[in-house]
């Protein structure tokens, strides 16, 4: 992997995601930033991050900055910021470059076909992202194929992708006001 981005495929929704994303990417922090933390809180207390950490869908990269805030990127050898909005990604790469310059990068690409070889990441951390696929069973496969640790990802609560890993047993790891957060592996 070198630092940049790279390009990744897209699903039929995600042309229109990647849209509106695009639209409100400057002003995402400030309407998203304290529920994101709420979920980053709660998940990274339960699965602390170490080593090679992927943010599948990280947006503008609020979680490097939440983990930064808490203490945790001490231990992060590696962070990977992953997303299909160029925006989004355009916001993160500035906000990653004063928070850990050196150690994280922003890649572009779509959690339905991951741009990494298999067990690349000690932990991978996806956040209200598996909401947004055209296929969810390909994204935890993609998402637990790279990742050679622990797989957490959130979904709403207001949305059925939530329902079908509750059917399959996936453990909750934490409820939050809009999110279930599930250990996907």
């Amino acid at each position: 992997m070198e630092n940049g981005m790279m390009r990744g495929r897209r699903g039929r929704k995600g042309h229109i995601i990647r849209e509106r994303y695009e639209a409100t990417a400057t002003g995402y922090d400030e309407l998203y930033r304290a529920e994101q933390y709420e979920k980053y809180s709660v998940a990274l207390r339960r699965v602390p991050p170490h080593g090679r950490i992927l943010d599948a869908g990280c947006g503008t990269g609020l979680l490097a900055e939440y983990m930064r805030t808490a203490g945790y990127l001490g231990g992060v050898s590696l962070y990977v910021c992953l997303d299909y909005s160029w925006e989004m990604l355009r916001i993160a790469k500035w906000r990653l470059s004063r928070i850990c310059p050196g150690k994280c990068m922003v890649v572009e690409g779509n959690v339905l076909k991951l741009p990494f070889p298999t067990a690349s990441f000690d932990v991978v951390y996806s956040f209200t992202v598996l909401d947004l696929v055209d296929s969810l069973d390909e994204a935890v496969g993609e998402l637990s194929r790279v990742s050679k640790g622990a797989v957490v990802a959130s979904l709403l609560k207001s949305l059925p992708y939530k329902d079908l890993l509750l059917k399959r047993l996936y453990p909750v790891i934490a409820v939050t006001s809009k999110d279930v957060v599930f250990r996907l592996k």
